[in-house]
């Protein structure tokens, strides 16, 4: 997919996300001492069981274009319970075209999510893939919540650990914002090249 496509279809979803009443929207920008990251997820539930979304992450450096990445991802899930999903995804990321197909374990509380995904990902050849996600907002009174959310993810092939990511964020909730801190890693073949961005982050849930 070119960069004026890929642009063009971020467009489009984010009108759908402002117009349509089943979708939600939840952009986040990172400002960190290496680039600027932005990412989103786009969700639509077709049903109580079926649901699509669009993942979308793009972090440029300030100074270099060599270590920018890119990851667009469109889903496809189905709920078998409240905690077992089907997923099935294609899309974009270094270095290139992917497809995924996973099963998913979620469980929620009113404030404490946990979610993890396992499956294989096709990407110039098969690997393992695994992702963990946290978040815990707890009450601090006066309309504010506290935040911590913790995402990693890892690819495991033959060759070993492929490529592998976390991001972690804490601060404060306010309603639909959150604002606060964040540290975000990457990691590419068996670790022998790795990225670091610290910065603040600005969330919002539409």
């Amino acid at each position: 997919m070119s960069k004026k496509k890929a642009l063009l279809v971020l467009f489009y979803l984010t009108v759908l996300s402002i117009s349509g009443q089943e979708l939600n929207f939840s952009p986040d920008v990172v400002l960190g001492d290496r680039s600027i990251t932005y990412n989103h997820l786009i969700k639509y539930s077709i049903s109580p069981k079926l649901s699509v979304d669009n993942l979308t992450l793009f972090d440029t450096e300030y100074e270099e274009d060599t270590n920018n990445i890119y990851f667009v991802r469109n889903n496809f899930s189905y709920q078998f319970n409240k905690k077992i999903t089907l997923n099935t995804a294609i899309g974009v990321k270094n270095p290139g075209a992917f497809c995924t197909v996973s099963l998913g374990f979620t469980s929620k509380t009113t404030n404490f999510s946990f979610a993890y995904t396992a499956g294989s990902t096709y990407q110039k050849g098969f690997s393992f893939e695994q992702s963990v996600v946290f978040s815990y907002t707890p009450d601090l009174g006066h309309g504010l919540k506290g935040y911590i959310n913790l995402l990693a993810t890892a690819n495991i092939n033959a060759d070993g650990y492929t490529r592998g990511l976390q991001q972690f964020k804490i601060g404060i909730r306010k309603k639909r914002l959150i604002t606060g801190l964040a540290l975000n890693l990457d990691q590419f073949n068996n670790a022998r090249k790795k990225l670091q961005n610290m910065g603040m982050f600005l969330k919002y849930n539409l």
